[in-house]
Order: structure tokens, then C-alpha cells, then sequence
């Protein structure tokens, strides 16, 4: 009797060993591919964030309170989740957003002056297998911000921007502009679609559209907004509605350069470059013809990279930057002017030899802006009205055409995207 209760002891062991095997074996089956999938699925790693000054001396808190500053010229530097971006009165910022380890551009905000931006999160899947998109979550608790969020079509992004009025959640490629004060936040979209949310009320933002957020309110829209006068100013579809006028070459030996639109990381840029001896410049212009007498504002916005010149400032005569914007206008007197913007990037200027304006442009200008070599800058004339009466002259009924004009003898210039914003 007592072998017989062993025997039976031992079997009853033996099933619980083996049913506890193929349990186990079975949930190894079972687990292991959804563990392997979760990870596949889940697993992240870090966005490259990249800091550069665009004007004036930028700061970068850390989350030990230390700052670093990032000075006009420089590289720049990387940015981390838990960081934030200060600028003060006189300094402007780019945030340049790019794949690990890559060139390809995910998002670019244009940080305007008197900003506080913080980054709270930035990450893309780290496995190519997995479904999820791209996250990055920011914070703007005050000032102005201008998104580029640029398309891909293999992995959607999406944006959360916090501000102390609501969220808005941008995942549509496109430009956006944010401002925040202590009474509101304002969210215009140039290109794209946002939602708005505040006080438990979410609000869909067309393309063509602007939101407001009160303090303590829910959101308000779709309001009146601004509404681009130049068409393809990204240059998405190349040089469709631009006229590209023939190269000047002073001497007959020496080459003319390349037109081209380019596709850099992610983002369609404007290409024109040339190297050779002696003078050479090349335009491309766009048929506006719109009355703007009786706008609320008309703004002139430009993002562009200088990546190389070769002769010192804009030349002895001030005529040959490697970048000028120029609009043809009608004022309200019905005579025609033209206002110009010049660009460089390399050489000190000398009233003798290298003038800071053009001596021979017989139009509206200021003295030629220096920016830095190889690094991308964005430009502003916030009221164009405002800026022809600084010069004295009679504000503008009618804008006839925009020009980009890239001239001088060895040079190379990208250019990003244009804009000339007109609110009604």
C-alpha cells in the first residue's frame, strides 16, 4: 500500500511537471513575439534638436539652471527635453528639428524676439518596423514662434505646442505662426491644419485660418488672417509661377551658373550657384498686381542660407550681393518705386572700396545686412508700409511684382521659403 501511494505521489509529480512545462513553453510561444513586437513598436530614441543665433546672443537654460549662450556665427548647439531657448529684445533664434544621425529635416521654428520656448519632448520610433510617428512637445509661455513642419511621407509627425491659454496639435505639413501673451494666444495657419484646444472645447484650424485663446476661455475662430501674395513661395513645385530671367555675364569667357530646386533634407529649397571670374547675376521674378491700400498690415517674411561668396561685401559699388529682394510698387501718389534689400555674408565694408548700399540703385534701400556664412537666417520687414515711411516715402497702393536677384562673381545661395503676408 504504502509503494502503491509513492507510485501514485510520483505520477501526480510528473503530470504537475510536465502540464507546468507546456504551460510555460506555451506562454514563452505566446509572449515572447508580442515582447518582441512591443519593443520593435515602442522603442524610441531622441530627435536631434539644433540650436543657431539668428540675431543678437541666444540663451539655453538647462534643467540645473545653468545657461548656455549661443552667439551669431557659431555652429550652434544641441538641444535636450527639459531645456528652454531665451531671447531678449535684440536676439532670434533658429530650431532646427532632424532625424538621428541625419540630414533629413523634421520641423524648423523661427524663435522671434523676446521668447521663452521650451522643449519637453522629442522623440522618433527607433526601429523602422514600428507604426507609431514622430512626437515633439514643446511649451511657449511667451513670444512668437513661426513652424515649418515639413512632409514624409513614410512617418507622420505630430506637434503639441502648450501655452498657458491651451494646445494646439499640428500634424499636417505646412507653416504656422504662434504668438502668446498674458491675454491670449493667437494661432495662424499659412499652410496646413491645427487643432485648438482650451477649456474642453477642441476647434479644427484650416488652411488660410487664425484661432484665438483668452485667458480662461475656450477657443475663438475661425477669425480673419493673413493671406500670401506669392504664389509657390516655398518653391514646393519648383519655379512654377516664378519667371526666371537670363544670366548676365560680363565677360564673354566666363561661365553663367545653375538654377535649380533642390530637395534638402525633407525641405524643397531654391538653388543658384555660380563660379567663375567677373561679374555675373541672374533673377527671378514674380507677377504680383495685388492693391493692398487698404490692408491692416503687409509683411515680408524670408528664410535663406548664404553658402558661399567670393567677393568682399556687395562689390566696389555695392550693386553685386549674392542676395537681393526687391518689390516693384505703385504708392499712393500713382508714381512706381522699387525698394530693395540687399544680403552678404563675407567682407567688412569699406565706403571706398566695399559701401554698405548701392551706389548706382537709383530706389528704396537700406544698408546691406550681414549674415552668417553657411548658417540659415530668416529676415522680417514686420510692416512694410512702416518701412517705406522710414525712408520718407509715400506708402504703397499697389504691389506689382516681388524679385530675388543673386549676383556677384563666385557665389552660392539657398533659398528657403518667401512670404509677403497681407492682413485685411
Amino acid at each position: 500500500m504504502l509503494e502503491e501511494k509513492l507510485s501514485l505521489e510520483r505520477q501526480r509529480t510528473a503530470w504537475i511537471v510536465l502540464f507546468t512545462s507546456f504551460t510555460v513553453f506555451v506562454l514563452l510561444c505566446i509572449s515572447t513575439p508580442i515582447l518582441i513586437n512591443a519593443l520593435l513598436q515602442n522603442s524610441t530614441r531622441l530627435l536631434d534638436i539644433w540650436v543657431q543665433a539668428n540675431q543678437g546672443t541666444v540663451g539655453i537654460d538647462d534643467r540645473a539652471g545653468g545657461r548656455r549662450a549661443v552667439i551669431v556665427g557659431d555652429a550652434g548647439q544641441a538641444m535636450t527635453p527639459g531645456e528652454h531657448v531665451l531671447t531678449g529684445n535684440t536676439a532670434t533664434a533658429l530650431i532646427m528639428v532632424r532625424l538621428p544621425e541625419s540630414k533629413q529635416m523634421v520641423a524648423a521654428f523661427q524663435i522671434y524676439s523676446n521668447t521663452d520656448f521650451h522643449l519637453l519632448e522629442a522623440q522618433t520610433p527607433r526601429f523602422s518596423v514600428s507604426h507609431h510617428g514622430r512626437d515633439l512637445n514643446v511649451r511657449l509661455d511667451t513670444g512668437r514662434v513661426r513652424l515649418n513642419l515639413v512632409e514624409d511621407e513614410e512617418r507622420p509627425s505630430t506637434i503639441l505646442l502648450m501655452t498657458p491659454q491651451g494646445e494646439v496639435t499640428i500634424s499636417a505639413p505646412g507653416q504656422y505662426a504662434i504668438v502668446v501673451t498674458p491675454e491670449d494666444t493667437q494661432v495662424t495657419v499659412q499652410e496646413g491644419m491645427a487643432n485648438i484646444t482650451a477649456e474642453g472645447d477642441t476647434m479644427g484650424l484650416p488652411r488660410g485660418a487664425r484661432a484665438r485663446i483668452p485667458t480662461g476661455g475656450p477657443p475663438q475662430g475661425p477669425l480673419g488672417t493673413e493671406r500670401n501674395l506669392i504664389a509657390n513661395g516655398d518653391f514646393s513645385r519648383g519655379r512654377e509661377q516664378w519667371i526666371l530671367n537670363p544670366w548676365i555675364v560680363d565677360l564673354a569667357a566666363q561661365p553663367e551658373g545653375q538654377v535649380r530646386t533642390l530637395d534638402v533634407g525633407g525641405e524643397h529649397r531654391l538653388n543658384v550657384a555660380r563660379q567663375g571670374v567677373g561679374h555675373a547675376e541672374v533673377s527671378l521674378r514674380q507677377s504680383i498686381n495685388q492693391d493692398v491700400s487698404e490692408l491692416t498690415s503687409l509683411r515680408l517674411l524670408m528664410t535663406f542660407h548664404i553658402l558661399n561668396q567670393t567677393l568682399g561685401v556687395c562689390g566696389i559699388k555695392g550693386s553685386e550681393c549674392p542676395l537681393f529682394v526687391r518689390i516693384n510698387y505703385v504708392d499712393e501718389n500713382g508714381a512706381s518705386n522699387t525698394w530693395q534689400q540687399g544680403f552678404y555674408a563675407a567682407g567688412e565694408v569699406d565706403p571706398l572700396q566695399t559701401p554698405d548700399s548701392c551706389i548706382t540703385c537709383a530706389m528704396v534701400q537700406g544698408p546691406h545686412l550681414r549674415v552668417p556664412l553657411a548658417q540659415g537666417y530668416f529676415f522680417e520687414i514686420a510692416d512694410f508700409r512702416e518701412e517705406l515711411a522710414r525712408h520718407g516715402r509715400v506708402p504703397p497702393r499697389l504691389i506689382e511684382s516681388i524679385s530675388l536677384i543673386l549676383s556677384g562673381h563666385g557665389f552660392e545661395v539657398e533659398v528657403n521659403d518667401i512670404a509677403l503676408l497681407a492682413e485685411e
